[in-house]
């Protein structure tokens, strides 16, 4: 199954983020979001799992909270905004209750900055940002092709056009 991952979109989501979820069947947005609009307009082409940022109130969103956990093709996917949260969650520090089964795969925002690395058995993720790239990366987001808690493949994909979408 395709994931199509993005954050901080801060309230645009450019045309060619869709070019590059063209073959993806669920969304992960993680968080820094810029208004229920822009869930709304992701939602109408697929399934939606989001978390809020530190630059969205949280009352405005309809089904995101500070973390969301997410069951796809047989994967564990723990969702926050801040990496942060990840290594509290991972040491039991909140956002994944005891007894509970690790994530497979954390995803988080915040930094801007592409990352794709292991916190021992776990993957860690960063889509980047498609519309406020830092330190130097591209504006991107990231499909992931996974199936049974593995990771098959990983492409951070280059956002090159701002263009919003036409309605």
């Amino acid at each position: 199954m395709k994931i199509g991952v993005i954050s901080d979109t801060h309230g645009l989501v450019p045309a060619s983020v869709y070019d590059a979820f063209d073959d993806v069947e669920h969304i992960i947005h993680a968080g820094d979001i810029g208004g229920q609009s822009i869930l709304d307009e992701l939602e109408l082409i697929l399934p939606v799992t989001a978390v809020y940022g530190n630059c969205d109130y949280f009352g405005d969103y309809l089904h995101a909270g500070e973390t969301a956990q997410v069951t796809l093709a047989g994967t564990r996917f723990f969702v926050v905004h801040k990496p942060l949260l990840v290594r509290e969650a991972l040491k039991g520090y909140g956002g994944i209750a005891p007894g509970d089964p690790l994530p497979h795969i954390c995803i988080h925002g915040h930094t801007h900055v592409p990352r794709d690395e292991c916190q021992g058995a776990v993957r860690v993720f960063c889509p980047g940002s498609p519309m406020r790239p830092r330190d130097g990366s591209r504006r991107s987001v990231l499909v992931l092709d996974v199936e049974g808690g593995r990771v098959l493949a990983v492409d951070f994909k280059t956002i090159e056009r701002l263009t919003p979408r036409p309605h």
